[in-house]
């Protein structure tokens, strides 16, 4: 989005009522701002009030260049009124983590709004985002089902639905809701990436959840031909692509992609362009590590992943750590897997609070601890 959805020129106009800032969460001097605006989901835009110095809209996720227009003139509704106020209150609870005020807002507002009002497919769309972002599965899934139906084809009926979608996937296996949300969820997520207009990540997203449900739905077969189309797409947009960082935007998705197809090495090319085009990146060398790891090249995957470790800083060092240590134990080196996960762990006690990553930090000490005992992690 950097580098296709913010500098469009329909955003300038928004330099009067606007200041744009980017933050870097992972550089320790933007602890602070960490501290006051936990952020989990890359990308995340706020609307920060500069005379309360409090979030009143939060966006987690891709947007097209309409929505962030529309998401900013709602933001700067100065006083709303009637089903406004309803959902710049939800807005302001939403962005400063209080889901559940957020939620009896949204849902007010789409129930005095009616099929026919104007915001609701935004409505809909931040009320699926919410409950998806605070770990409410069955609630996220059940409403992007229930809603998305009536919703106009457009960015926000393809989020909500790519979204449940998501949910209904990662929610356990034994879960009695999951096999409905499955079911109608997969139809509109197929109906959603034949929409024109969609941003790459975005379709993108759905190929991969669409791939991702017919694994767990036991169905092999479709999920390579889905992976093989995902694969196409991917390609073809890198093709389209006029500068480095807009051909390396979706490598993340090239990788996955090539997992699912069983063929780490198709993706091995277009990383090692990346990494050329840009080398201050740590991702590049730490995306190649990762697909060298899986094809038991583990002294081009330590190389990979010594790249990108000197590249690296903050929570996302860790990941390249542990990732770095998984190749040392496979290589068959445990004394060196756990001087590598021992470096890890000292640089995560030095890290502001804010940037620890606790659920890395415990798989790392979850994979000290096994190769202490002598066992597998």
């Amino acid at each position: 989005m950097r580098a296709s959805v913010l500098p469009d020129a329909r955003q300038r106009k928004q330099a009067g009522r606007f200041v744009w800032l980017s933050i870097d969460t992972e550089n320790p001097g933007n602890a602070a701002f960490l501290e006051r605006f936990p952020i989990a989901t890359y990308p995340t835009f706020l609307v920060v009030d500069p005379r309360e110095e409090r979030a009143t809209l939060k966006w987690q996720g891709s947007a097209s260049v309409e929505q962030i227009v529309n998401l900013l003139a709602d933001a700067d509704r100065r006083r709303p009124r009637g089903l406004d106020a309803v959902l710049a209150r939800a807005d302001r609870a939403q962005a400063e983590g209080r889901i559940d005020d957020a939620t009896r807002d949204y849902v007010t507002a789409l129930n005095e709004g009616g099929r026919g009002w104007s915001r609701r497919p935004r409505a809909v769309e931040s009320l699926v985002l919410a409950l998806s972002g605070a770990g409410r599965l069955e609630g996220c899934a059940d409403t992007a089902l229930r809603e998305a139906r009536a919703l106009p084809r457009g960015p926000s009926f393809a989020n909500a639905v790519a979204t449940g979608l998501v949910c209904a996937v990662s929610a356990p296996p034994d879960a009695a809701w999951r096999p409905a949300a499955l079911a109608g969820l997969e139809p509109l997520a197929r109906e959603a990436l034949a929409l024109p207009g969609l941003l790459a990540d975005d379709r993108s997203g759905l190929y991969e959840t669409l791939v991702d449900t017919r694994v767990v739905c036991g169905d092999r077969r479709e999920a390579h031909a889905l992976a093989e189309r995902w694969w196409r797409f991917l390609e073809e947009d890198r093709r389209r692509a006029a500068s480095a960082e807009l051909r390396a935007a979706l490598d993340g998705p090239r990788v996955a992609a090539a997992l699912a197809l069983e063929d780490p090495a198709r993706a091995l090319p277009a990383l090692a362009a990346s990494e050329a085009a840009l080398p201050a990146d740590f991702n590049p060398p730490y995306r190649s590590a990762r697909l060298l790891f899986e094809l038991g090249r583990f002294e081009d995957a330590r190389a990979a992943a010594g790249r990108a470790l000197a590249r690296a800083y903050g929570g996302r060092k860790l990941a390249v750590y542990r990732l770095a240590a998984d190749i040392e134990r496979k290589a068959g080196d445990r004394a060196g897997s756990a001087r590598v996960l021992d470096e890890a762990l000292a640089y995560a006690e030095k890290l502001p609070p804010p940037q620890q990553r606790p659920d890395l930090v415990a798989s790392l000490r979850a994979q000290r601890g096994a190769l202490h005992e002598g066992t597998a992690p």
